[in-house]
């Protein structure tokens, strides 16, 4: 009886040991394979001679000065293609949702292709796929960590994405401001939004610059304010372009349209400052109770650890410390949307 025991339980070890050994090597190919094509199409985008070549064609000339570069690459980066590789591009045209993953990376400012970007993501998911495998962890798991390791490169890029909307909102006022002294001055809008590109860094400098050079092509000042505003998320912008298109149907001083404007960002400034020092002890608090118990079990971990190996090796200590987990945050959610005071 106990010999046929240990034999089934061998069986069985067997079975999940070559189970796990399967998973590992098909994570291992797969990541190989990603790793390859992502050296192809990088050596395609970066090192490629005719790519360079094409390049040097678009600048007009290999020696062009360092000042027009930067306008000229924006330019080659706005109509680039998702891989180089023209049967990548017609699959990646047939799936709608990749318009919104381009969005992002050109609203981030990355000048990483959607080609390159979507094999970084499956090589990050086959990564967090084999580590999962190495470490024998359960199935769902070993699926949410290939989750996690797909989705890395998307929560970079949008947090580059949110970054760059920041640092242009801070910058709008200061825009408006500088349009508005160059319409009193006499220039035309267009001139002031010049100014504002050959003036300002990035972001609002070279996006400004880019609805000047539509304008310059024959698009509408509308049509192209509608593109800024489509291109950076941000709501003093749309009513910035709102005002203007309706002082153009309608009349009206627009110097003294963008004063204000400007002025009321700014007063939404000091009022969202004032709102986060109010706010502040709710933030710190929401901080110490989502930091403290990791803090106080590693104090005991390291004091006891006997005692805190049972929420481990434990069934129902794996489960309490699951739903610990989990509740804890749910409630650093529900604290940090009750702190986040939107002005």
């Amino acid at each position: 009886m106990h010999e046929g025991a240990r034999s089934s339980k061998a069986r069985q070890f067997t079975n999940q040991g070559s189970g796990m050994t399967i998973l590992i090597s098909i994570g291992i190919f797969l990541t190989v394979v990603l790793f390859i094509e992502g050296a192809f199409y990088a050596y395609h985008a970066f090192f490629n001679p005719r790519t360079n070549a094409i390049k040097r064609r678009l600048r007009g000339s290999p020696r062009t000065t360092a000042a027009k570069q930067p306008q000229e690459q924006m330019e080659v980066l706005r109509r680039r293609a998702a891989s180089g590789i023209p049967w990548v591009d017609a699959l990646f045209a047939k799936v709608p949702r990749l318009d919104s993953i381009e969005r992002m990376l050109q609203q981030a400012n990355s000048s990483m292709p959607l080609g390159i970007f979507m094999l970084l993501s499956g090589l990050t998911a086959g990564i967090g796929l084999i580590v999962a495998a190495v470490n024998n962890v359960p199935v769902l798991a070993m699926l949410g960590c290939t989750l996690v390791g797909g989705c890395l490169p998307f929560f970079y890029m949008h947090r580059q994405r949110e970054r760059r909307f920041q640092e242009f909102h801070r910058q709008l006022p200061d825009a408006l401001d500088l349009v508005s002294r160059a319409l009193r001055a006499g220039h035309a809008f267009t001139v002031g939004m010049k100014m504002v590109g050959d003036e300002f860094p990035d972001p609002i400098g070279p996006e400004f610059s880019r609805a000047v050079e539509e304008i310059a092509f024959g698009i509408d000042v509308g049509e192209a304010l509608m593109n800024l505003s489509t291109r950076i998320e941000c709501v003093d912008l749309r009513f910035f372009v709102t005002s203007l298109i309706v002082q153009r149907e309608t009349g009206g001083n627009l110097a003294e349209i963008l004063e204000s404007i400007s002025r009321l960002i700014r007063q939404r400034f000091e009022l969202l400052g004032r709102t986060k020092a109010l706010s502040a002890e709710g933030r710190l608090s929401c901080l110490i109770l989502f930091v403290l118990p990791f803090a106080i079990g590693g104090l005991l971990w390291y004091l006891n650890p006997a005692y805190m190996e049972l929420l481990i090796t434990d069934p129902l200590g794996k489960q309490m410390l699951t739903s610990g987990l989990v509740m804890m945050t749910l409630g650093a959610f529900v604290m940090k949307r009750m702190v986040a005071i939107k002005v």
